[in-house]
């Protein structure tokens, strides 16, 4: 194995951005998530089919992150929740800093639904 593809091996990476509570969420009112962790490679971002699939990943870790997923939350929480997970992934893609991933997040933007 290369020095190259071993470190774009070892980069599969673990993205924390904050730390996981997402039971807390509601109760404190934080328009964050605590944290989410995904793992990809480099390479996830060579095609947009590939970014497609990490931000899907993204996408999920955000809204659970963020309490989105399973359990009843009334009105108020289920807006501070989305707002957090909006935040969120917008984050988390703004951290990643790649252009493919920066470009399917930008074209979710403008979809209804």
């Amino acid at each position: 194995m290369t020095r190259s593809s071993l470190i774009a091996a070892l980069s599969a990476v673990t993205i924390t951005t904050l730390c996981c509570a997402p039971a807390s969420l509601a109760a404190n009112g934080n328009s964050h998530a605590n944290g989410i962790a995904v793992r990809f490679s480099q390479e996830a971002f060579d095609n947009p089919e590939d970014a497609a699939k990490v931000y899907a990943k993204l996408k999920l870790a955000s809204r659970k992150a963020c309490g989105l997923v399973g359990g009843f939350l009334n009105m108020s929480e289920r807006t501070r929740a989305y707002r957090c997970y909006e935040q969120t992934l917008a984050d988390v893609v703004s951290k990643i800093d790649r252009p493919m991933l920066t470009s399917v997040h930008d074209s979710k933007l403008n979809k209804v639904g």
